[in-house]
This record gives C-alpha cells, sequence and structure tokens, in this order.
C-alpha cells in the first residue's frame, strides 16, 4: 500500500528565517534556532536570524 500524496496547504507552514544559518546560535539553515547554555530549541528563530533572512532574500 503507498500513500497518498499531501495536499499543498496542509501540514505546518514554514518558519520565516529558516532558510539561512542563525548568526546567534548557529544553527543550520532549516534548523531551528536555540539556546546556546542549554540547547533547548526556540519556539521563533533568533531576530538576527530573521534579519538575515531578509538580506539575503534582497
Amino acid at each position: 500500500m503507498t500513500a497518498a500524496p499531501r495536499p499543498a496547504g496542509l501540514g505546518r507552514a514554514p518558519q520565516q528565517g529558516l532558510t539561512v544559518p542563525c548568526p546567534h546560535c548557529k544553527a543550520n539553515a532549516g534548523r531551528p534556532c536555540t539556546i546556546p547554555a542549554n540547547g533547548r530549541r526556540l519556539a521563533a528563530p533568533h531576530p538576527s536570524r530573521l534579519d538575515a533572512a531578509e538580506g539575503a532574500a534582497a
């Protein structure tokens, strides 16, 4: 049995800023930002990563 293709628009929307590496916590592109001191994942990317993504898109 094969799975049916997933319809477009379902699932989580990609977070803005994950297309570039984070200059603060050094997370790779596509990976969530973390707190450098303890490694916990953050719900939103660091502001510096969002700025870097804006600069890369321009």
